[in-house]
């Protein structure tokens, strides 16, 4: 594959082979032989890259238990009525509700997420210009908690209207250059959670039915295979039971769910009224975690895009390469009227591959993700500030969900195959973390272009309610310009 016009195939294929020996350097794959197991691999000299955590024994002497005056003092919410969060001391006795007989301790919570961010980002996109901003959202939540279990939350988006042109922002070079504001009051999240045996405990007093059923109402984030299935903030309403016996499992269970509004199907379109039938089944097994979900979406739009997603994956650690963290991943789309151009409705399945590994000796982690899309795979839904199928595969696949700074390499997937190879490293008791990448797609269908990026991520926590982050990319493309772009942020919660 020619990654830049004017590159040899001799070059391309040193590059694959470079890649393929960071990717044996990054998950340390052990060397065979006697020989091997006498002497330091040839990477110790710098792996791990974070630092160092040698296993404790148990100490001799006694340790006593840290009370009130060791411990650190927690940071306070924005808003704590009632009984504060995770604080110490005896707790609110509540009242009991008539009729129904719950006992509610009500608590009213509220915090903030500030994210603010100056920015630069081209992707090498034919007829777009660079953007660089100074880009800013702000998330309120409210929260009354009213059992351990029962719960009314509130999300606000004050400062941006949820799409990526639409943040308050200063822009000093791209599409929409000066100052924009955004600043609104829509609802973007409001349900109502609870367990229906908790709820309602005059229904079984004697605790031995079996109503103990969750259920949750309202307007709340869906994501399932790890955002490759669906991944969006819909209007709906869900029910689960836990713990369902059944041979050879430690755990059973099995969600239902029904959506009425709101479903964004990368069509731009966010108060759409598509009704979402879905079923999420998961299983705890002695070897793996497996898990099925279907969805099926009615809409009954001009043009009728009803549509069938199924998902399927397999969790769980390999003890014989090494303690190897694998999922192993299944999504189909399927189109029961016509495709639909725009990655809102097609034909395909992606197959994907997750692998893991934390170094001996400290807590870093190395990974390689890799995936094959045979036709055009598209999600059930996706907000539009999200990446797409492939944004949870690695920082160059995933957009950071503020303005215009988009996925450094392209998400969706028709027909290509990919990976994303990095290592995140830990200092400083974990507040401090680096992520290295190199990631890469290519189309083999002949529609697209070749991608092969390149990035860095740094986090570092400051006091205790700051982070400070650092990231940039570079990307070599083929039938277009390469990318480069970068970005600093701080996050503020409160």
């Amino acid at each position: 594959m020619n990654w830049q016009r004017g590159r040899t195939h001799a070059q391309d294929t040193r590059i694959l082979l470079l890649t393929v020996v960071l990717l044996f350097s990054l998950l340390g794959v052990p060397a065979t032989g006697a020989a091997a197991a006498e002497s330091e691999p040839w990477y110790g000299w710098f792996w791990p890259l974070g630092e160092r955590i040698e296993v404790e024994t148990l100490k001799d002497e006694y340790v006593p238990f840290k009370s009130l005056g060791d411990i650190p003092q927690r940071p306070e919410l924005l808003l704590e009525i009632g009984d504060p969060f995770l604080d110490t001391g005896q707790l609110d006795e509540g009242f009991e509700v008539p009729i129904i007989g719950a006992v509610w301790q009500p608590r009213l919570w509220a915090y903030v997420i500030a994210r603010s961010s100056l920015q630069t980002f081209d992707n090498g996109q034919q007829g777009r210009v660079r953007e660089s901003e100074w880009a800013n959202r702000l998330d309120l939540f409210v929260n009354l908690q009213l059992t351990g279990t029962e719960k009314l939350l509130l999300g606000l988006r004050p400062v941006d209207q949820n799409r990526p042109d639409q943040f308050t922002r200063y822009s000093f070079s791209g599409v929409d250059e000066g100052f924009k504001s955004e600043f609104n009051l829509n609802i973007e999240t409001l349900f109502f959670e609870g367990d229906l045996g908790s709820l309602i405990p005059n229904l079984d007093r004697a605790g031995i039915k079996p109503i103990d059923f969750g259920f949750t109402v309202g307007r709340q984030p869906i994501s399932f295979q790890e955002g490759i299935l669906i991944n969006d903030t819909i209007d709906a309403f869900g029910l689960v039971r836990n713990n369902i016996p059944f041979p050879g499992t430690s755990n059973l269970r099995v969600s239902g769910l029904w959506g009425w509004n709101r479903l964004d199907r990368n069509d731009a379109i966010r108060d759409a009224d598509e009704n979402t039938y879905a079923l999420f089944i998961a299983v705890d097994a002695p070897v793996s975690t497996y898990n099925l979900d279907l969805i099926y979406v009615d809409d009954d739009g001009s043009p009728d895009a009803d549509g069938f997603y199924v998902g399927a994956s397999a969790i769980q650690r390999i003890r014989a390469l090494g303690g190897l963290s694998t999922a192993f991943r299944i999504n189909s789309s399927i189109a029961l009227d016509e495709e639909i151009g725009g990655n809102v409705l097609g034909n395909g399945t992606l197959l994907s591959a997750e692998l893991s590994k934390t170094p001996k000796g400290s807590d870093d982690i190395a990974y390689f993700n890799a995936f094959a899309s045979i036709g055009n795979f598209t999600q059930a839904g996706r907000e539009a500030i999200l990446g797409g199928p492939l944004a949870n595969f690695g920082i160059l696949y995933a957009s950071p969900n503020l303005s215009n700074y988009g996925a450094e390499i392209r998400p969706f997937t028709d027909d290509v195959i990919g990976f994303a190879a990095g290592y995140q490293a830990f200092w400083d008791h974990k507040r401090r973390n680096l992520i290295l990448e190199v990631a890469g797609r290519h189309d083999y269908d002949g529609d697209g272009f070749d991608s092969l990026g390149f990035g860095f991520q740094l986090q570092q926590a400051v006091g205790r309610r700051v982070q400070l982050q650092f990231e940039g990319f570079y990307t070599i493309n083929k039938e277009r310009d390469d990318g480069i772009g970068a970005r600093v942020e701080i996050l503020f919660i409160y």
